[in-house]
């Protein structure tokens, strides 16, 4: 009878070393997919980074567009002045040569 005690506290203490493995199983199963999940984030934030990184540097890398400057009026021919009415209606002045 004492070896059947004995046995019996055999199988209770290799059933609690089971227990105990498959709880740290599964501990360890836990922090490996959170460990997985970080991972993921870390690599999408990673690749948000190089495309923002990417497309400032072709930005960058393409030329300014040249400044708009006003385009230049063409010159005005100059408008002849007419002469006013009373300078038109007056006849032309002959000179004579002074009396000596």
């Amino acid at each position: 009878m004492q070896q059947l005690q004995a046995v019996a506290r055999d199988l209770a203490t290799v059933q609690q070393g089971i227990d105990q493995l498959r709880a740290g199983q599964e501990q360890l199963a836990s922090d490996n997919a959170r460990a997985a999940e970080q991972f993921k984030a870390s690599q999408e934030q990673m690749t948000r980074l190089v495309a923002r990184v990417s497309e400032q540097e072709q930005r960058a890398a393409k030329p300014a567009p040249p400044a708009l400057r006003p385009v230049a009026e063409p010159a005005r021919k100059p408008v002849p002045v007419q002469a006013s009415s009373q300078a038109r209606a007056a006849p032309p002045l002959q000179l004579q040569p002074a009396p000596r």
